[in-house]
């Protein structure tokens, strides 16, 4: 087997995907630049291939809003390398389904896809990961460790669905005594598989912690130093003192859940905490310092996925150096001559920003090369 040094999306091939017609673009390693107006399709095209390496959009959680209006499917597939060699994934979506195949054969779950090419996708709306509920922040925390660990998206998966039912029960029952009757099994799943989420986020944000507040740093030239910090409500160090005390805080929260009618408790009220010394960046930050944050933060990401799974992810940045002054843009446009960016503008990025480069541009969602 032919093995590569570097992750890089070769192909992409897309057919009524949002507006997109049939076509097939080949980005070069390195920088590749989207030109185009708004609306002509730009976003569209690196949404695609986000949608390959998680299965899902990072724009909206409806699959049906993909396919090109008056089309009843959608179907986009990438072909790439990385240290193992060459794959495709290919997607094809209905109205009623959505069909997903590694190297052309069908995936029966959607943990089967984590890990085959990943990416970092970052546009404007990232800087809510900062700004607004701690929801954001969770879901920031599960598409990374679902791309390097297929374990947590199983994981998370059965937590999910337990979660869920011990939710329905408290919905259904007519007394305490009856939810009391019935929670405990559900209880245990969310113990066990609870444990294994919180004490892979917690080492995550560990290696997360350090990379952010030393991007952080470079990125205001040292005038500001970024605090993170993992916060679980469920304490322990060791696997066994997670399970206990997630055991203990279920059962002591029971009459409050019963009453409330869902589960109060649990690495589903897991947050980030980000500070600026004593001051929460949430209620603190200005706009510039909020995206400065989520722009470290991003960059902590991809060192992480380098000392995890050995190379880069490729990185998705949607329309956003418009939001960043000359010295972060180059920053982030040279941050290593291994990684593959895919980066969206609706104005022409200047050549010394750039260096070599392969540039596009996508008028009535159709994409052309132009160098």
């Amino acid at each position: 087997m032919c093995y590569n040094i570097f992750v890089r999306v070769q192909e992409i091939s897309v057919s009524n995907w949002r507006n997109l017609g049939r076509q097939t673009v080949l980005p070069g390693k390195g920088l590749n630049i989207f030109c185009g107006d708004n609306a002509q399709g730009k976003t569209n095209l690196v949404e695609s291939v986000c949608f390959c390496c998680i299965g899902k959009s990072p724009r909206t959680d409806r699959d049906r809003e993909l396919i090109c209006r008056g089309k009843d499917r959608a179907f986009v597939r990438v072909r790439y390398t990385c240290r193992f060699g060459e794959g495709e994934i290919a997607v094809t979506l209905a109205a009623d389904k959505k069909q997903i195949a590694v190297n052309s054969v069908p995936i029966a779950r959607m943990g089967d896809l984590m890990g085959y090419l990943n990416c970092i996708y970052f546009s404007p709306s990232e800087i809510r990961i900062i700004s607004q509920a701690p929801s954001e922040r969770r879901r920031f925390l599960d598409v990374d460790l679902c791309q390097t660990d297929k374990n947590y998206f199983f994981s998370l998966s059965r937590f999910n669905r337990a979660l869920a039912q011990r939710n329905n029960v408290l919905k259904q029952a007519k007394s305490l005594a009856e939810a009391q009757d019935t929670v405990f099994v559900w209880d245990e799943q969310l113990c066990e598989e609870g444990a294994k989420i919180i004490s892979k986020r917690r080492s995550f944000c560990e290696k997360l912690k350090l990379y952010a507040a030393e991007a952080h740093l470079t990125l205001t030239d040292g005038k500001e130093r970024l605090f993170l910090e993992y916060v679980t409500p469920v304490k322990g160090q060791t696997a066994a003192e997670l399970e206990e005390n997630y055991r203990k805080a279920l059962r002591d929260s029971l009459e409050k859940d019963f009453n409330l009618r869902y589960t109060s408790v649990g690495c589903q009220r897991d947050d980030i905490a980000l500070k600026f010394g004593d001051e929460d960046i949430r209620t603190f930050g200005s706009q510039g310092q909020l995206r400065t944050t989520a722009l470290s933060l991003k960059l902590a990401e991809l060192k992480i996925f380098k000392e995890l799974i050995g190379e880069y992810p490729v990185l998705i940045l949607d329309d956003v150096l418009s939001e960043l002054d000359a010295d972060r843009q180059s920053r982030l446009l040279t941050f290593d001559s291994e990684l593959q960016i895919l980066l969206t503008s609706a104005t022409d990025v200047p050549a010394e920003l750039t260096g070599n480069c392969r540039r596009f541009e996508i008028k009535n969602g159709v994409c052309t090369r132009k160098s």
